[in-house]
């Protein structure tokens, strides 16, 4: 399990990582294996369909080992090795099209995702770092990073770059656009900037080789590529701008072809995609529909018609119906890569400055009244992702006050007292508005729904007005700003558990939101991202995570979901991409799947 660092290679000899999952590759390899689910976590337990894994059969088009790192204790991961079938639509069901285009500065959902693809990924269930783009990375010293990119990779045969092919100036110029350097003021507004800490410097050696050097460790980066919003970009992009989308360039698996705003979006296969298809990842199909659809129900009507191909988050109420009219459909299932919750801005509300505030709104949650109707198999989270081998795990938090439903009755009177001592008896005085993305309906609506229901008994007199943000780009540009008072929502978490905590934590972190800053924390977050091995980390991180939670941090974990996504039972190739570190929701999703018989 300490395979995951740089340093375990021994710095004074070099190796050649091929897929391997050591050196700069950061928490990776053999990470989960072993370490999550058990008794702690609800994710053994099947929605339904089998689990799978293995070679591919015969009627598969692909010859990769289905199901990579598939294991059974965490999930369920069905695999359809029915009779390979040429063309077909997927459909899949959005809420919106109104996504910042920008892929550096989009939170998540970017049109990028889909057209343009990554240096590497990380195995869905054991956070193995995979080259992609890349044909190799080799660690020279602890500051040193040769990239070695597949040559020949061509870009869109569309102006103003007309297929020709994608270099390591292109690379070496997305990795400094990431970081920072090629505009610094844009890149305040780049939410994962700080995944590239410690970066000095980027070039391109030849056509395809990428150097990287640091002015100090970074255990993580090749983490940081394997994020599924780390897309590379050819140089040109930033020339033609993010606001037209079909005039997007890049060399991904799919063109767009469509965008109706508001509506639906097309994407159809670039003809010169360079994986090949018995490799995987490469698109067997027509075309890529994104549809939007207004309302739940009709999300479940046009999965039962056959209308869309996939539907995800499947509820306990929703699932009987959706079993019962398509009872061939496969269902997956696994611990979300993300975790829900709620936050407040000390920035901007005057009494979140007050950790007593904090903690005593923690202390109050009712975490099973929140999590438990939106279905099985849900995790309590600290604050890293329980599926981190560094993090609390689940079944240590729920025996800590506040998390623990034998102690709650006591605990809602220390937070009683607490927020009484910090001037706002019954919630007098204590007013804020707090934003959710998108209409009043989803998951994280009913999750805010249910917390004001639950303070509200607790102090009557505060005011915690929700506000929905229906825009996505007008949401993201509230928490770039820091403009949000607070927020009910749901963040997804980087391969990588030291990464995840330099940005949500550090008084730098490009996702800290919450404008939480404190000098412990930082130094605590600086050495977990230099620490050599897992134990380093987990004494690094430790006292910070029970220390944050103790005085009140302004960033409230409420639960880890479990994934209960269905298929209809004609495509395949889902089980690549299924799995708590997998990219299923993922515009880099789809480039995987392809049609069978019924």
């Amino acid at each position: 399990m300490e395979l995951g660092y740089w340093a375990r290679r021994q710095v004074s000899r070099r190796g050649m990582l091929r897929g391997a999952s050591v050196g700069f590759a950061g928490l990776a390899g053999a990470a989960l294996i072993g370490c999550g689910g058990g008794g702690e976590s609800g994710s053994a337990s099947s929605t339904g369909g089998a689990s799978g894994g293995g070679a591919a059969g015969g009627n598969s088009p692909v010859t990769a080992k289905r199901a990579p790192g598939f294991d059974p204790a965490l999930g369920v991961n069905p695999v359809n090795d029915k009779k390979f079938v040429k063309g077909g639509v997927f459909r899949r069901h959005f809420a919106d099209t109104s996504r910042q285009q920008d892929p550096d500065v989009s939170a998540a959902g970017s049109d990028h995702e889909t057209t343009n693809d990554r240096l590497a990924y990380a195995n869905p269930w054991t956070m193995e770092i995979v080259p992609d783009m890349l044909q190799s990375y080799e660690q020279v010293d602890p500051t040193t990073l040769i990239l070695k990119i597949r040559p020949g990779i061509k870009t869109h045969n569309i102006a103003p770059v007309n297929g020709r092919v994608f270099t390591a100036q292109d690379v070496a110029y997305s990795i400094n656009r990431k970081a920072g350097k090629v505009d610094a003021d844009k890149a305040k507004a780049y939410p994962r900037r700080d995944q590239f800490v410690g970066l000095d410097k980027v070039e391109a050696v030849d056509d395809v080789t990428v150097k990287l050097t640091f002015s100090k460790p970074n255990g993580s980066i090749m983490a940081a590529f394997a994020d599924p919003r780390a897309q590379m970009i050819p140089r040109e992009q930033d020339d033609i701008g993010y606001k037209d989308v079909l005039k997007a360039v890049g060399t991904g698996a799919f063109i767009q072809t469509e965008h109706v705003e508001g509506t639906r979006q097309v994407f159809k296969p670039f003809a010169d995609y360079y994986r090949k298809a018995e490799d995987g990842g490469r698109p067997l199909y027509d075309a890529y529909e994104k549809l939007v659809i207004a309302d739940r129900a009709s999300v479940i009507s046009q999965f039962i018609t056959g209308e869309i191909s996939m539907i995800t988050a499947v509820t306990p109420t929703e699932e009987p119906t959706i079993k019962a009219a398509v009872r061939d459909a496969q269902w997956y299932g696994s611990a979300n890569l993300g975790w829900y919750h709620q936050a407040f801005n000390k920035r901007v509300v005057k009494a979140f400055e007050d950790p007593r505030v904090v903690k005593a709104l923690r202390l109050a949650v009712d975490y099973k009244g929140v999590a438990d109707p939106q279905g099985t198999g849900w995790l309590y989270s600290g604050p890293l992702h329980v599926m981190f081998p560094e993090a609390l795990k689940s079944d240590e938090l729920a025996k800590l006050p506040g998390y623990n439903p034998a102690t709650k009755q006591a605990d809602i009177a220390e937070a009683a007292k607490l927020m009484e001592a910090a001037g706002y008896k019954d919630g007098v005085g204590l007013t804020f508005k707090n934003n959710i993305s998108g209409p009043p309906s989803g998951i994280s609506y009913e999750n805010a729904v249910r917390l004001k229901d639950q303070w509200s008994k607790v102090w009557p007199k505060m005011e915690m007005t929700i506000v929905p943000v229906a825009d996505f780009g007008a949401f993201t540009a509230l928490l770039t700003n820091k403009e949000s008072e607070a927020r009910t929502y749901h963040h997804t978490m980087v391969p990588d558990a030291a990464l995840d905590a330099r940005l949500y934590y550090h008084s730098k972190g490009s996702r800290n939101y919450q404008s939480f800053d404190s000098p412990a924390a930082d130094a605590a977050l600086d050495k977990m991202l230099e620490a050599t091995t897992l134990e380093a980390r987990k004494q690094a991180i430790r006292q910070f995570q029970l220390d944050y939670i103790e005085t009140g941090g302004p960033l409230l974990q409420l639960y880890v979901a479990r994934d209960n996504f269905a298929l209809q039972s004609n495509w395949a190739g889902f089980d690549f991409v299924a799995g708590t570190w997998g990219y299923s929701t993922y515009g880099v999703g789809p480039r995987w799947y392809w049609q069978t018989e019924k």
